[in-house]
Parts: C-alpha cells; structure tokens; sequence
C-alpha cells in the first residue's frame, strides 16, 4: 500500500476534548450565576483562578523537569496569561455590566470566527471553503436560538453605553480567541499541562492584588454554601479541567477547525435556561440547535 492511500485514524478523542472543555465552560454561566449572588465579579474570578492555581502550581513544581520549560519561554506564557486569561475575562464581565444579555449571548458566539480568522493568518492554516461553510452555518443556529426568530429583536434604549458594552465584550472574545491560537502554536514545543497551568498560575499574581484592595476597600463579604460550589465549579472543572481538554484536543485538530465546538455553549446553555430556568422553547431553537449539531459534524469529519 503506498503512502499517499494511507489513511489517518480521526483523532476522535481530541474532538471530544474539544467538545468536553465547551461543555464545562457552558455550565460555568450557571454557576456563576451563584457565586456573584454574594460577591463581585473582580472578586468571583480572582478567587477563581487563584484557587485553579493552587491545583496547579504543585503539578508545575513536580513535572518541572518533563515540560521543557526555558527562560526564553517566559515571556511569551507571560503574554498568554495576561491577554488570554486577565484581560479576556476583565473585558468579558466589564461587557456583561453595560450590554444586554442577547447582545452579549450571541457576541460569544463570534469567538469562533475570531479563532478561525487568528489560525489562518497566525498559524498559517489552509483556508477550507468547508470549515467557513460550517462556521456560517454555526452562526446562523445560533442567531436563532438567540433572537428567535428570522427579524433581529433590538431592545430599546442603552445607547451608547450599549455599544461601548458590546466593544468590550468583542475585545474580550478577540484576547481569548489569540490566547487559543497563541498556546495552539505552542503546543509544538510545550505539552498542553505547562500551556493552561502558566497562563493560570502567572495570571493569579494579577488577580490576587486585585482581591486584596477589594477586601481592604469593601470587606470580605461570606459567601454561603451555594456559592462555595458554584466557585468550586469555576476554579476545578470550568478551568483546570476545561483548559487542560482544550489544549490537549488542540494537539491534533486545527484551531480553525476546533473553533466550530465553540458553538457548544450557547447551545447548552439554552437547554440548560429551558431545564433549570423554565425558559420557552420555540421552532426556532430546535433549528438553531440542529443547525450547531450539523456544523459541528462537518467540520470534525472533513
């Protein structure tokens, strides 16, 4: 058999990595909804990643020697940290306080298209008419789901608060679709461990500051057992384990690609609104939900 009729096994653990981290993060909204019941949302994520740093900070000691760490590699997991994790999630809930949540719900699904745009200039991947094809499909099932219905629904009033809410968000999608794209590209040297513990761990000497001037201004407000699990959630399986799937899965899929299972959170955290929320479910969000399941299978089979 020649080389060229050798056919390549589907990395289909990698897509569901891939799958499995946008899972986790579609549940996150949820439990973050808990938590900011009794704390900010500076608070909530500096307690976030300083509690998914000390999960990971022992690992780092420990694996040291096996991550193929230099001081020429600083710098650039410094960047990561601090685009991918301080500023996307600072732009992120700075955005959330001005826009509105259907701005904001379809905004997030745009990372995709971000991802993608980053791979092609960044990594230099191969343009595929049918990775575009698929990720239009995405946005379209999501718009539905979002707007239900064909007519964009514009909420009145908000202005330009409204618009400086949504740049902000974009701005947020955009660092944390370079932070996917700019860890993809170290992958080839540094295992997928070092990528997401170093953003973590180096991003938390920003956030622990920030926690500290909060307490001395504000005092600690307790926070009850609901919105310990909630923060629990966030820091355990929302970011020690989401990012560590992601980047594992990005090992051996594309990020242009890997972009189209973005897709999964506004579709999941749909059905979670509808199941927990008792929220409407009309035509319109099973098409969107369909037409997010088909976009995600061309694109994992192409």
């Amino acid at each position: 058999m020649s080389l060229g009729s050798t056919s390549r096994p589907r990395p289909t653990i990698s897509w569901f990595l891939l799958i499995l981290a946008n899972v986790l993060w579609a549940c996150s909204y949820v439990a973050a909804k808990y938590v900011l019941r009794d704390i900010s949302a500076n608070m909530m994520n500096a307690l976030r990643m300083i509690i998914s740093a000390m999960v990971l900070l022992p690992l780092l000691i420990v694996l040291r020697k096996d991550l193929n760490l230099t001081r020429r590699d600083l710098p650039q997991l410094a960047l990561l940290a601090i685009i991918g994790i301080v500023l996307a999630k600072t732009f992120e809930f700075w955005g959330l306080a001005f826009s509105t949540a259907s701005d904001v719900a379809l905004l997030i699904t745009s990372e995709s298209i971000f991802t993608a745009v980053l791979s092609w200039l960044l990594l230099h991947e191969r343009f595929k008419f049918l990775t575009g094809f698929a990720l239009l499909l995405g946005m379209l099932g999501v718009y539905l789901i979002v707007e239900r219905s064909l007519i964009p629904n514009i909420p009145s009033g908000g202005g330009a608060l409204r618009i400086f809410g949504d740049v902000l968000v974009i701005l947020g999608l955009i660092c944390e679709a370079f932070y996917t794209v700019r860890g993809k590209s170290l992958l080839v040297k540094h295992p997928p461990l070092l990528i997401t513990s170093a953003a973590i761990v180096g991003s938390a000497l920003v956030w622990i500051p920030i926690a500290g001037g909060e307490v001395l201004y504000s005092g600690w407000q307790p926070l009850s057992v609901t919105a310990w699990l909630g923060l629990g959630w966030l820091a355990i399986m929302s970011t020690v384990v989401a990012y560590l799937a992601w980047f594992k899965g990005l090992e051996q899929i594309e990020g242009s690609a890997a972009a189209s299972t973005l897709f999964v959170q506004p579709l999941l955290g749909t059905i979670l609104a509808i199941v927990l929320l008792n929220d409407q479910i009309l035509p319109t969000t099973i098409i969107g939900g369909l037409l997010i399941i088909v976009s995600v299978y061309l694109i994992s089979r192409y």
